[in-house]
């Protein structure tokens, strides 16, 4: 009988070594200390928290002041969980002039833009179809896009520069009404080797987007090699450009590139939604102010915020983050004259995310924030300072919930969908949110919450910035350092 306890030993072993590791998981200061010690041209801000007493397991520099990047998206969505509530909408009106008889509004329609972040076509469709519900068939009079609730600034001063001004989607403009983020998309589809790839403007064309294509079919099932160049139209719209090749075999590509003139692009999604429901218009749209006078026809419902800050987080839409930092100016700030220098509904949100982390969190120490997306690196934060504001959401046990939901699982989706996907007993463990530049210098950041198997629930941040005016260190090494880090925590 010996031999075969033997065998269920060795059995055991086998199978225990299989186990997640998370049982054996440890913080080891010295370790994690020479590991981020490795890459000698960057500044790290390092902080990890047991969460049901606060106790820190490892800290470096956690006082240091860098710039997080997209991680200051975890301030701006608590902002807004706190603020407006997790089941809270924004409701989009719309106004008309005139009179409505025999199915026509003799008259014009007014859009009156409330600044909701997440009209997409699913939305804008059913409100489209609910117009035709009420008995509308045609409209005579122009469709007008009301964006007065904010101002005329549609990218932030940290985006204005040539060099982020682009045609990126994560670069669209923010407007008080916008539709699908205030992007154009190109679908292309393949069709046989050797042939023209098929491509058309998603979900419609639209009046001013001119799309002209020379994308290829070729082999294989590669798409990432489908390419999509934007140019600024006079008439406020964009000539788009397709090229390069797509595999006979590989799936639909879409390509989003941000709208030159929200307005042209807001209006032109909505009549064209309009039409598709069976509403006639003559295409006629101008930009102009709901008048008092104006008849309440409709309102349009938007997602939950709980919905929005998922969006927001999972995705780390700068846009869903501009729009609700000027939302937020316009809800609960007290916006400056609007001829002071630098002043805006920007910067009105921006201190509605100031007061938040000043007398909601009790942050006293130094801090700077100039935006919601953290898209330049103007923002300032320590690791420390980012650690309270998850720990304070922790605290709010309405809110939590909702908040968590919202960050990205690490080889699951979002931004951390490929980040350590590959080790089957930590993915899906970690849920952060990750912060990413690479110009004027490199920034990498992370920061979130996952379950020790002897700690029990850890919130950590990890912001690393390389040094200004001297050699850069590799994104991607930052990266992996990082992984390392939360590596080496489950595993030594």
């Amino acid at each position: 009988m010996n031999w075969m306890m033997k065998v269920f030993k060795i059995s055991m072993m086998l199978a225990l070594a299989w186990l997640p590791l998370e049982g054996r998981a440890d913080f080891n200061s010295g370790t994690l200390q020479k590991k981020l010690n490795s890459i000698k041209t960057a500044d790290h801000s390092v902080i990890f928290s047991r969460l049901r007493d606060g106790k820190t397991l490892f800290e470096s520099n956690a006082d240091t002041l860098l710039s997080p990047a997209s991680a200051t998206k975890i301030l701006t969505s608590a902002v807004s969980l706190s603020h407006f509530g997790p089941a809270f909408s924004f409701k989009t009106p719309i106004y008309y002039t005139g009179v409505l008889e025999k199915n026509k509004l003799r008259g014009d329609l007014f859009i009156k833009g409330n600044g909701d972040p997440f009209l997409i076509s699913e939305v804008i469709w059913q409100a489209a179809v609910d117009l035709k519900h009420l008995g509308i068939k045609e409209v005579t009079g122009s469709v007008v896009i009301d964006n007065s609730l904010f101002d005329d600034e549609t990218r932030d001063e940290s985006r204005l520069e040539s060099t982020q001004k682009s045609s990126h989607a994560y670069d669209a403009p923010v407007s008080a009404f916008a539709i699908n983020f205030n992007t154009v998309a190109v679908a292309t589809a393949p069709t046989v080797k050797g042939r023209p790839a098929l491509s058309e403007v998603t979900p419609f064309p639209l009046r001013r987007v001119k799309l002209s294509s020379r994308t290829i079919t070729g082999l294989g099932d590669d798409n990432s090699q489908v390419t999509l160049m934007r140019k600024t139209l006079p008439n406020g719209g964009v000539s788009l450009k397709g090229g390069g090749t797509i595999g006979m075999n590989a799936p639909i590509r879409k390509i989003y590139r941000s709208a030159a003139d929200p307005t042209v692009a807001s209006a032109d999604y909505f009549i064209g939604f309009l039409e598709k429901a069976g509403i006639k218009t003559g295409g006629r749209t101008r930009i102009g102010k709901t008048p008092d006078t104006a008849k309440l026809l409709y309102e349009i419902s938007g997602f939950e915020m709980r919905r929005i800050v998922q969006g927001l987080n999972t995705f780390s839409n700068n846009f869903i983050a501009d729009m609700l930092t000027k939302r937020l100016g316009a809800a609960f700030g007290d916006e400056t004259k609007p001829d002071a220098p630098g002043s805006g509904m920007m910067v009105s949100g921006v201190k509605v995310l100031t007061e938040f982390l000043r007398n909601d969190v009790g942050i006293n120490s130094d801090f700077k924030i100039f935006n919601g997306s953290g898209l330049s690196t103007e923002n300032r934060l320590s690791a420390r300072q980012i650690l309270a504001v998850l720990n304070y959401m922790e605290s709010r046990g309405e809110l939590y919930p909702d908040f968590l939901a919202s960050l990205p699982a690490n080889g699951w989706d979002g931004t951390l969908r490929k980040r350590m996907s590959k080790d089957d007993n930590l993915a899906g463990q970690i849920h952060a949110k990750s912060g990413t530049l690479t110009e004027p210098i490199t920034v990498a950041s992370l920061a979130g919450y996952f379950r020790h198997g002897k700690e029990g629930w850890v919130s950590f941040v990890m912001i690393s910035n390389g040094r200004e005016g001297k050699s850069q260190p590799g994104l991607l090494d930052v990266r992996q350092l990082q992984d390392d880090v939360l590596k080496g925590i489950f595993t030594n």
